[in-house]
């Protein structure tokens, strides 16, 4: 089966997922969906999905979010997984035993705030992931992004106090023939001066 986008895929997993968290106890919420975008913590973090509790959305569904800066269906996967958890024990299980249960019984090795997929995870997973097919996805690279960008140009102009030395920047929006632009240091009464 082939999807023709990220949210398509990463759904369809969640879907074919519901079934072993059932069998574990915790079936995931009926209320959650998975998106594309950057975590609350930008998008040079590395966090590779997040999930925002469904008080916080419009219309009450647990909504993960998954980055585009990583392609690793594996990792996404496993990430996927992880929030999930979240969403089936409740978010204010946090990190905590109860989540510690489920994500090992789902096969999630390592730190819990940091887990990847274990062998047990792949056991469930594998199929999981050979009935979806190849996930339509590309990394985004920041990096080739910000060659696209123009840097902009400053309107900042540098003044200086005549008397004291006192350097500011000021825009020219503030800046007319006929204004004095007052130095703002203490007892100084000089006068700033637009550099050319």
């Amino acid at each position: 089966m082939t999807y023709e986008t990220r949210e398509a895929w990463l759904n369809a997993f969640i879907d074919e997922a519901r079934p072993v968290f059932e069998a574990n106890g915790f079936p995931i919420p009926v209320n959650t969906r998975v998106s594309i975008g950057y975590p609350t913590t930008g998008a040079r973090g590395k966090v590779i999905a997040q999930i925002i509790h469904h008080k916080a959305s419009g219309d009450g569904h647990y909504e993960i979010f998954v980055s585009p800066v990583n392609a690793d269906e594996i990792a996404v996967a496993a990430a996927l997984t992880h929030e999930a958890c979240h969403a089936a024990c409740g978010l204010e299980a946090g990190h905590g035993p109860v989540f510690g249960k489920l994500a090992r019984a789902l096969g999630l090795d390592g730190k819990l705030t940091a887990t990847t997929a274990g062998a047990e995870w792949f056991a469930w997973a594998a199929p999981i992931l050979a009935t979806l097919g190849d996930m339509p996805y590309a990394a985004i690279n920041l990096a080739e992004g910000r060659i696209m960008r123009r840097k902009k140009a400053t309107f900042l102009k540098k003044a200086h106090c005549t008397d004291c030395g006192f350097i500011a920047r000021v825009t020219m929006a503030h800046v007319t023939p006929h204004t004095h632009l007052n130095c703002p240091v203490p007892d100084c009464d000089g006068i700033l001066t637009i550099e050319a």
